[in-house]
Formats: structure tokens, sequence, C-alpha cells
């Protein structure tokens, strides 16, 4: 089972392949060997499993997943005791939480394969594909700006990318994929920004076209609210919003 995507990054973004060209640049976008640009699919993976955590507190799910899957690792002075852990101390003989199937823990393997975001094409006129954006660090000791603290980086104009995500792992009963697959489409749809500096606004992004693909027969497993239409992504989602309650999905309008 595939779940395929369409990023489209519409304002300027940086995501840094920490290499530099002297005298030109001291960040450059990631690039292949060839030149093409992509997105890492572990940056990827780090958003969409950020926004997905963010679903499960909106929607009171959060409950239904271990701490280690939902927090970072507690400092010493932090720690009280050792936080439910799906394969250490939670959950040992059920099936992990949907955090951990999805994306994996230390003690439970993930399910779940992302692939690189592959670059398609620029949007927009009038504007060069790459420019080189100047900035400049501001000494702590003085509080001003010497010579030698200004730095550069590439900045890529409004972009489409497209990458997909894929179950890896053995097929479970219906129910558990509907939550899966409806966690992972509403965090794409959760997607807003990438690369860094995106509190100035860099890097407007969205997912607005999503496809599903399935293995033979497994239409016929799914559950009812999505069996009608298996490949379409509303549906997994409605599905997953109304808690897999059929009476509740006429409240989300497609």
């Amino acid at each position: 089972m595939r779940i395929k995507y369409v990023l489209r990054i519409r304002d300027e973004y940086h995501i840094g392949s920490g290499l530099s060209r002297p005298g030109v640049v001291d960040e450059t976008i990631i690039r292949r060997p060839d030149g093409q640009l992509f997105i890492p699919a572990e940056y990827l993976r780090g958003l969409i499993r950020d926004c997905c955590t963010q679903i499960l507190y909106w929607t009171y799910m959060e409950k239904a997943c271990c701490e280690a899957s939902l927090y970072k690792a507690p400092t010493e002075r932090e720690k009280q005791g050792v936080p439910k852990t799906c394969g250490l101390n939670y959950r040992i003989n059920e099936v992990p939480c949907a955090l951990c199937r999805i994306f994996g823990t230390t003690f439970t393997k993930k399910s779940y394969r992302f692939s690189d975001a592959e670059f398609e094409r620029f949007e927009g006129s009038g504007r060069e594909p790459i420019r080189i954006s100047t900035h400049n660090r501001i000494d702590p000791a003085t509080g001003r700006v010497p010579k030698d603290l200004l730095f550069t980086f590439e900045m890529g104009s409004p972009a489409v990318f497209r990458g997909y995500i894929e179950r890896i792992g053995i097929l479970i009963e219906p129910n558990l994929l509907l939550e899966e697959v409806g966690l992972l489409i509403a965090g794409l749809r959760l997607v807003e920004r990438v690369g860094k500096r995106s509190a100035k606004g860099w890097g407007w992004a969205q997912v607005d076209e999503i496809t599903l693909s399935f293995d033979d027969g497994l239409e016929d497993k799914l559950p009812s609210q999505v069996r009608e239409a298996p490949k379409d992504w509303r549906m997994w989602l409605k599905a997953f919003l109304s808690g897999g309650d059929e009476s509740g999905m006429d409240s989300f309008k497609s």
C-alpha cells in the first residue's frame, strides 16, 4: 500500500545541505550529485511525525499512544521513573500505538517507509530559480555584526516536489490500517512550512494532492467507511476524524 503526495512550496525556502561553496555561499540547498534538488526522507518523516502528534492531541487520541512516542527523551533532572514505551513496558501483548507502528521507536519496528520528495518543477515567473540570501550573526559579546560574521545561503523559488509513503510491514486488521492511513493523511494535510527560518514566513507549503494505491484484494478487507472509494484520501480522513463512526462521517464535508 502506498500514499503518494504532491508538496507545493509556495514561497522561497531553504533546506540546507551543510555544504558550502567558498566565495559564493555558506550553505547550499540539498542536491543530488547530478544537481537535482530533493527533500530528504528523514526530514519529511520528522516533519510529518510532528504534524501527526499534534493531530492526536487535537482529537484527544494521544492517550492511546505511549509516552516515548509523544515526548522527547527527558533529561536526568526531569526523569521520574521510566516512561511508558511500546515494546518495553507498555502494550506488551498488544499492538503498538499508532505513532510507534507508523514511525517506529527503539523497541518497535516502523511499518512505513518514507521516500525522498523529488523535485518536479519551479512555479511562478519573474524569479531566479535559486538566489543567494545574505544575513548576519550578531556577536553576543559586543552586540555588533563584524564583517566575518556575515553569512549567505541559497533560497529556492516556489517549487513542486513529489514523494510517497509506503507500508512495508505485515498488514494488520482493517480498523488499525484505517487509523494509520487516516493519521498519515491528516498529518500530510497539516504540513504548512518546510525548511529553515520558517518563522520569517519562508517555506510556506501545502500538500494538496494525495493518491492511494493498494495491493490486490486489499479493498475487500477495508472498513465499510472507505470500501466504496478506497483510493479517495478524503474518505480515509473523514473516517479517521469520526473515530470510525459512520454516523459521524456526514458532518465532514468533502
